[in-house]
């Protein structure tokens, strides 16, 4: 074999290498794609079951207005159930525009980085919104077990009735507390395996 038959050899061994390489690296980006995409349904669909809940709170809250199932007696009474029932509508809101703005990001293979880091942020945004939503409704939530005693605070005197506020706000505290524990314990699966997509494509 002499030296030019040697080099065309080399040659040939070389593209069919670089050939492998690429179909293995496209092949690879084709399961990152699509396992991608079937997080990306997770997602869509735990946003679809909140939107649905939701739905079912808005309904609930609207129920306590227009028929007063608590009896009750002065226009302030009414004042926290209405507050729930708009931030309930916020959260709505905020859930439908996650699901529209989620479904608008298309993941092929040629912006598979881009789509996830767009996709990543967009859920990091909402999660941090929907916290806020959160805390807002304890607050709420406080504000509507008072609306429940206030009636009673003329029997109860000062001391009881401050004693008792005082008691519900802390038993809203403890749950939040409680509930961040839990939240902290148990982070987003979902967005996590994102995440860990995006590495592996950064890497």
């Amino acid at each position: 074999m002499n030296l030019d038959e040697l080099k065309a050899g080399w040659k040939s061994l070389d593209e069919k290498v670089a050939a492998t390489h690429q179909l293995s690296e496209q092949m690879a980006l084709s399961m990152m794609k699509e396992h991608s995409k079937s997080t990306v349904s997770k997602i869509q669909d735990k946003l679809k079951k909140l939107a649905f809940y939701f739905a079912g709170l808005l309904t609930l809250f609207i129920a306590i207005v227009a028929g007063n199932p608590f009896d009750y007696h002065n226009w302030y009474e009414y004042v926290p159930a209405i507050a729930y029932a708009m931030l309930v509508v916020a959260g709505l809101e905020i859930i439908v525009r996650e699901i529209i703005s989620i479904s608008k990001v298309r993941l092929t293979k040629s912006n598979l980085r881009e789509s996830l880091q767009r996709i990543i942020q967009l859920h990091e945004t909402y999660q941090s919104v929907m916290d806020t939503v959160w805390k807002i409704s304890m607050v709420i939530g406080f504000l509507l077990g008072v609306s429940l005693m206030v009636r009673n605070f003329e029997t109860y005197g000062w001391t009881k009735s401050v004693l008792i506020v005082i008691a519900n706000a802390i038993f809203v505290g403890a749950i939040y507390l409680i509930a961040r524990i839990i939240f902290k314990e148990l982070p987003d699966s979902n967005l996590a395996e994102l995440k860990t997509n995006l590495a592996e494509l950064e890497q």
